[in-house]
């Protein structure tokens, strides 16, 4: 019977004192002992009930699962060891003829016993009262040792994602400030040639205004036939220049 209740509750400290001097145990004691394990395990079953919502369970292991299980941790221990004390001194002899309600020999022991079991219940009542029906029926208990590695576990999760944040606006910042360089030096690429192309306009205008002055000056001086030729002749020197004297000018980078 021991072993079919510890399998259905992980709490060893319940169940490490049921083998110890159980062939020595008076009627009233055991009575007494099995009517605390069915209250016990009424309570634990209580609080190990499963939820459905992450904040009834996280609000039940966080505030209350410790309160209560030490309540009933202390609730159970103290009950067992006065009740195995009081067994101890009502069985030795010389005590037995002091039975009845007023000749007890520990009056006040049974009288601490009944108050904190009293107490005990109260307390339970009280909280069961604040978290009511329906927190109890829905509230989750997780183990301690699965939450803790839950913990850690989101706790490396969510250093790791930052520091992967924090990675990416470093080469964020990077991109931004190499795109903001090359801008530059594209806008200084692009004024050095609308200068170029500046000067070349200038000189295009400066050819074509001497162009036409070196015409009417022939038209003025030679004859009709010779001033053909001379103007073929010149225009051949004009072409000649243009192409050749200032194909030598500094090269222009488009």
């Amino acid at each position: 019977m021991v072993e079919a209740k510890k399998k259905e509750s992980p709490h060893s400290w319940w169940f490490d004192s049921h083998s110890k001097g159980s062939s020595n145990r008076s009627p009233w004691l055991q009575t007494t002992l099995a009517e605390l394990d069915e209250k016990t395990r009424t309570m634990l079953q209580l609080i190990e009930e499963d939820a459905d919502s992450f904040a009834q369970r996280a609000e039940m292991y966080y505030k209350k699962r410790p309160e209560l299980i030490s309540m009933v941790e202390d609730f159970y221990r103290t009950h067992r060891s006065l009740a195995e004390r009081y067994d101890l001194v009502k069985t030795e002899p010389g005590t037995r003829l002091l039975s009845s309600p007023w000749s007890s020999p520990l009056p006040f022991t049974k009288y601490r016993l009944e108050k904190s079991l009293s107490l005990s219940e109260r307390a339970y009542d009280s909280y069961s009262e604040a978290c009511g029906p329906e927190e109890s029926d829905e509230s989750e208990v997780d183990d301690p040792e699965e939450e803790d590695v839950g913990s850690e576990t989101e706790q490396v999760s969510v250093g790791a994602r930052d520091e992967q944040l924090m990675r990416l606006e470093e080469q964020v910042g990077r991109l931004k400030e190499e795109n903001e360089a090359r801008r530059v030096q594209l806008e200084q690429k692009d004024e050095e040639k609308r200068e170029v192309i500046r000067q070349l306009s200038r000189a295009m205008d400066l050819l074509r205004e001497e162009n036409a002055e070196l015409r009417e000056r022939l038209v003025k001086k030679i004859p009709k036939k010779e001033s053909q030729l001379e103007y073929n002749k010149l225009k051949e020197n004009f072409l000649g220049r243009l192409f050749n004297g200032f194909g030598k000018s500094p090269a222009i980078a488009l």
